[in-house]
């Protein structure tokens, strides 16, 4: 089963060559620059998303000034499946964090690739399940921690969807920003530098300008209480 959201192997492996035709003749393909919104919170769902290459952010607003982000999105991701629940609209927000490509499938066509695609109707059911044990086992953590173990969390996650740059495997492929990793880790911008600063301090990470470096990720682990 593909991890993390990741459609499109779910796609190619569980559905049939005549419904990837089908649905890849009503894919529309569209290029996001970094920044802009891809679909906001209150727009009705029209479309399911799949990441084609990117990074993209999915937040909720508590208020004007808070932002929450709930999840990190990468290659192959999906986007777009919690607005298929309650009243068809999205209930949080999808931003570009750098150049993204998107592909968009009217929802109508995506609900008869489930109805006609059994295994991939079981495999889609199971990663919405898993997305929301990760999404409670986040909110959980993020009440139950500390904010050194909330910011250790951020950088965990960040690693994980987006990975090391592949000629320099401490370094972050991409890192997001200090207000991104403050609104992962459901902190404040303050608390959020101030701990990176301790970090660095203790040889766990290297800040390199906006970049950072992870040189141990099994004690960031440990500050997080997480497995690795």
């Amino acid at each position: 089963m593909a991890e993390h959201g990741d459609l499109l192997a779910l796609f190619n492996a569980d559905c049939t060559t005549e419904w990837q035709a089908l649905a890849y003749s009503h894919t529309t393909t569209l290029l996001f620059k970094a920044g802009e919104t891809i679909f906001k919170e209150g727009q009705k769902c029209e479309n399911m998303y799949m990441i084609g290459q990117g990074r993209v952010k999915v937040f909720t607003n508590f208020s004007r000034k808070v932002e929450v982000i709930l999840r990190l999105a990468s290659d192959g991701f999906a986007l777009g499946h919690r607005g298929l629940l309650m009243d068809r609209t999205f209930p949080v927000t999808a931003v570009a964090l750098t150049p993204t490509t998107i592909h968009m499938l009217p929802i109508r066509v995506f609900e008869d690739m489930l109805r006609a695609n059994a295994l991939f109707c079981y495999h889609f059911t199971l990663f919405l399940a898993e997305e929301m044990a990760r999404s409670e086992q986040l909110r959980k953590n993020l009440v139950s921690m500390t904010v050194k173990g909330r910011v250790a969390l951020a950088l965990r996650i960040n690693a994980d969807v987006f990975g090391f740059d592949p000629k320099d495997r401490t370094l972050l492929a991409h890192t997001i920003t200090r207000k991104e990793l403050a609104a992962l880790a459901n902190s404040t911008y303050e608390s959020v530098v101030r701990t990176l600063s301790e970090f660095q301090e203790k040889g766990l990470i290297t800040l390199d300008r906006k970049k950072v470096r992870i040189n141990d990720m099994d004690q960031l682990c440990r500050l997080g209480d997480l497995s690795c």
